[in-house]
């Protein structure tokens, strides 16, 4: 099978047989793109091809215009109220981004207690999670490298102007009162004061874990122990698949 995280600034593909990973690819969204990923996929034929994207309507099309001409049965991973011992904490539990879904689902498959996953990537997302599978919510911020219009063109789904947007001490359970970006300090000191005050929440023994491709230097900045775990993803559909 071929496993695809398609996130916002690149894609990332596994194919497995066997229970043993086969092949990787990755690369950023570049003119060249669709061309290296139709040759990869040429040279590992699979039967089942699993999909996880937060792309833009554009780069999803052309995405399935490629993945149209492979072959395989295409099946596309959504939020759910719950999956694989998580239980989804958004109100919308479908308005949870798969790719942070996932990402939870992985992190129940790898540690026992309380933990706080943060993917740094274009964004920045934080979400808690109980030892007993509740999701409890979390934050998105823009991340280190992303201005603020970039930061609103990812999101550019949601309404700026709705008022759960603001600065706040509680964890969010909508994508709009997730997003953080009315606050003075830049996107690692409010991640550094959401972390200590969440962190509150969990257990004393709680983890942290890392992924995305800023991963090493929001590790470097929290200041506190955390584990980078760059294909937390890819174990959250592991996980699905194996049911």
């Amino acid at each position: 099978m071929i496993l695809l995280d398609c996130g916002n600034s690149s894609l990332k593909a596994q194919r497995w047989d066997s229970a043993r990973l086969q092949a990787s690819f990755a690369s950023s969204y570049d003119a060249d793109w669709q061309r290296r990923l139709a040759h990869w996929l040429d040279r590992n034929p699979a039967t089942e091809c699993y999909q996880s994207s937060v792309l833009d309507f554009e780069r999803q099309s052309r995405l399935d215009d490629c993945l149209a001409k492979f072959g395989a049965n295409l099946i596309r991973f959504e939020s759910t109220a719950d999956a694989g011992g998580v239980i989804n904490g958004y109100r919308q539990p479908e308005r949870l981004g798969v790719d942070r879904w996932l990402a939870l689902v992985g992190a129940a498959d790898l540690v026992d207690g309380d933990c706080m996953v943060i993917d740094a990537g274009s964004a920045i997302t934080l979400d808690l999670l109980l030892a007993d599978g509740r999701h409890l919510g979390g934050a998105i911020l823009p991340g280190l490298c992303t201005s603020a219009e970039r930061f609103r063109q990812i999101f550019s789904h949601i309404d700026f102007n709705d008022p759960q947007i603001a600065a706040n001490s509680e964890s969010g359970c909508s994508t709009e009162a997730a997003i953080q970006i009315d606050y003075p300090l830049d996107s690692i000191g409010r991640l550094r004061e959401l972390v200590t005050s969440w962190m509150q929440l969990l257990d004393h023994d709680a983890s942290i874990l890392l992924a995305g491709g800023d991963a090493p230097g929001v590790q470097e900045s929290l200041g506190r122990p955390a584990r980078i775990v760059p294909e937390l993803v890819f174990r959250g559909m592991s996980r699905l698949v194996a049911g």
